[in-house]
């Protein structure tokens, strides 16, 4: 797993969170780094794999959060556009009709990039063949889509491997659950590590109250069969990765209970000021 080689500053985010790249090239450069850290290639206790480790770390959340985008684009008639990221009036016409199966493919698109930051994440030996194969199958123009990082605390913080471990720990001793769903896009870092640990499936509704000025957690027909395959929700685990008000994640869970009311919640640090308290917490964050 990539925490072998995570020896960071969680306090202050890295300079490598900001980068602008081609999405593409966010693929690519993934796989170039996954090869460098192999087993017999380098040496967990040399500094550059450190570097290199922080790099992909937050690179490798990009592969979602295109993917995401374009899911959200595709499900909701929004425009296609190479660099920009539109607001989502989920009542509001479709602006371009695309066919049920363009639909699909993006839906299940989402789906691939998340097994595949997955594995990124574990180091899997086979990530530069997966890489591959995702890349000559997306959809044209996706390729060259822009994708921009910047520098988020919050978001870093909550992305210490310790803190993702104590809240699988956490999750762990109420029942290992057979999806986790995060609020996207904040939580998709802490997302991928959290989901290996526990051993489970993984989803993400992008909910960005701040960054995107979503009023409501955004849920296409296909999340909404994708949450209500799981029964009562028991099996559910909703999370975000840093719940400071609480507002994001008590909105998120109340959205998915809707749809599966035994859904359990969790958060990767809650501030004890928090007004939300989720049934599992990493770390108490004292302001």
């Amino acid at each position: 797993m990539i925490d072998e080689f995570l020896f960071c500053d969680w306090d202050e985010p890295p300079d490598a969170m900001n980068f602008e790249r081609p999405y593409g090239e966010v693929i690519g450069k993934a796989a170039d780094i996954v090869a460098s850290l192999s087993p017999g290639r380098v040496d967990a206790a040399d500094p550059r794999s450190w570097d290199a480790a922080r790099e992909l770390y937050v690179l490798a959340p990009a592969i979602v959060n295109v993917a995401l985008n374009h899911s959200v684009c595709v499900q909701f008639g929004l425009p296609l556009h190479p660099t920009e990221y539109f607001e989502v009036d989920q009542d509001a016409p479709e602006q371009v009709r695309y066919p049920t199966d363009v639909e699909d493919e993006a839906f299940d698109l989402l789906a691939r990039s998340i097994a595949l930051a997955r594995a990124a994440y574990r180091l899997d030996p086979g990530f530069g063949v997966l890489a591959a194969e995702y890349r000559v199958g997306l959809p044209h123009g996706l390729n060259g889509f822009m994708y921009t990082s910047k520098q988020d605390k919050y978001t870093w913080r909550a992305a210490e491997p310790a803190k993702i471990r104590s809240l699988a720990d956490s999750v762990l001793k109420g029942g290992r659950p057979e999806i986790a769903i995060g609020a996207a896009h904040g939580s998709i870092m802490a997302g991928l590590f959290l989901a290996e640990l526990l051993a489970c499936d993984l989803w993400f509704l992008r909910f960005s109250m701040f960054k995107r000025n979503d009023r409501a957690p955004v849920v296409s027909a296909r999340d909404e069969a994708l949450i209500r395959a799981h029964g009562d929700g028991s099996k559910i685990l909703i999370f975000d990765e840093d719940s400071a008000s609480g507002t994001t994640l008590s909105i998120l869970s109340g959205s998915v209970k809707e749809m599966a009311p035994k859904a359990r919640t969790g958060a990767v640090i809650r501030h004890a000021s928090s007004g939300f308290r989720p049934d599992y917490v990493g770390r108490v964050w004292w302001d």
